[in-house]
């Protein structure tokens, strides 16, 4: 009777799951009349570029990923970028690459740092330098589930069309983010470094990034709280949390997006910088904060553990394919390209949304650390070159009568 009863109560549960899931993309349907705010003429047709909603870009900033980011004075001096990728699962690891990279000495000064979902608080603090490794050491390493979500399905679901308010990370955020880290970063754009993040905006299902030193730098009374919502946005998992709002101006037209982490449509971000024609000696450094691939393992049987692995393929097949793209990018450009992924032979227990970081925070943290301190081996080849990682066709003899 009890295995029968077990049985019936996770179909009921994988049901529920499915409703809800249902519930929430129905609830992510309930936006602003009146159709997508359309985008600016000087946008890529994939991508817009924010720098603060109600003024225009001055003369000196980018339209478009395809024009030139302005960048410290220095003439034709070799640049230092880098990109942080999406992926909660791994932010230990890419904050403790970080922190032992600094105490190798061999860690540069970025011009510019790019971040999508998690990448976009790690990146904040690893624009401004090793000054801030301490603080995002602290936030990695203590962070849990209930900093960032606060779970209540029924009320959210039927106020909000998600499974939970995003309070916790709003004052998580104010507090990780405070007013001397806003006066850093505005001495960081006045240099010409450059920090940009990707949120998704729900509507258009595109990719926009925000330019946050020049939000912070734009003399807006709300600039700083500006600057904290998008981070907000950055890591506001859709139907989780309800969506960021931003009133904007676009062509004239007044305008609400709404805005999420923007980990569905990409897992990095590319520089912004004058492809194809980057000064000699520049380099793109790129952490991904999961494995290329994963380990194998058994097959479940029952039809919601089937999901988990679909979805994770989808975010490690993304992951590749950006990583692949920033790499032709380099070859394009004659910059040099490097590439950290959480090492193929780590293992350990994967958080959830439910669970964030167990046990495991300190375990991802450390091994990144041993492989930064020592002045981080980097790949410089894209993924699918190394033996082991391509696709072979089979022609049937390998398959058993």
């Amino acid at each position: 009777m009890e295995p029968a009863i077990r049985l019936l109560t996770s179909r009921i549960r994988d049901v529920l799951f499915f409703v809800l899931v249902g519930a929430g993309v129905l609830g992510c349907s309930a936006c602003p009349s009146g159709g997508p705010a359309p985008l600016p003429a000087s946008s890529s047709p994939l991508t817009q570029v924010c720098y603060y909603p109600d003024q225009p870009p001055d003369e000196s900033s980018p339209p478009s990923l395809t024009m030139p980011a302005v960048v410290s004075p220095g003439g034709s001096r070799p640049l230092q970028f880098l990109a942080l990728s999406g992926g909660v699962a791994g932010a230990p690891f890419t904050a403790g690459v970080l922190v032992g990279w600094s105490q190798s000495g061999k860690r540069p000064a970025f011009d510019q740092v790019t971040g999508i979902s998690s990448g976009s608080l790690i990146g904040a603090y690893a624009f401004l330098g090793p000054k801030y490794d301490a603080p995002m050491q602290r936030l990695i390493l203590t962070m849990t589930s209930s900093d960032l979500i606060k779970f209540r399905p029924l009320c959210c679901m039927l106020l909000d069309g998600a499974f939970g308010s995003a309070k916790p990370a709003e004052r998580l955020i104010r507090r990780a983010f405070d007013d001397t880290f806003m006066a850093d970063l505005r001495c960081a754009y006045a240099e010409g470094r450059r920090l940009f993040i990707g949120t998704m905006n729900l509507e258009t299902k595109r990719l926009a990034i925000w330019d946050l030193g020049a939000i912070a730098s734009s003399g807006r009374p709300d600039a700083d709280d500006l600057v904290r919502k998008v981070l907000l946005a950055a890591v506001s998992w859709p139907g989780a949390v309800p969506p960021v709002c931003f009133d904007v101006e676009v062509n004239g037209c007044c305008h609400r997006e709404e805005h999420c982490d923007a980990g569905s449509v990409a897992m990095v971000l590319p520089p912004i910088s004058p492809f194809p024609s980057s000064p000699a000696g520049s380099d793109l450094y790129v952490l991904a904060s999961r494995k290329l691939y994963s380990d194998p393992e058994p097959v479940p049987h029952r039809a919601f553990h089937r999901l988990k692995p679909s979805v994770t393929a989808i975010f490690e097949a993304l992951t590749r394919a950006d990583v692949s793209h920033l790499y032709s990018l380099c070859l394009l450009s004659g910059m040099r390209f490097h590439m950290l992924a959480l090492p193929q032979g780590y293992h350990g227990e994967p958080p959830s949304i439910a669970n964030l970081y167990p046990k495991e925070a300190r375990q991802l943290f450390e091994t990144g650390y041993h492989m930064g301190v020592g002045g981080p081996c980097w790949r410089c080849t894209p993924p699918g070159a190394e033996a082991g990682e391509g696709a072979f066709p089979r022609d049937g003899r390998e398959v058993r009568h």
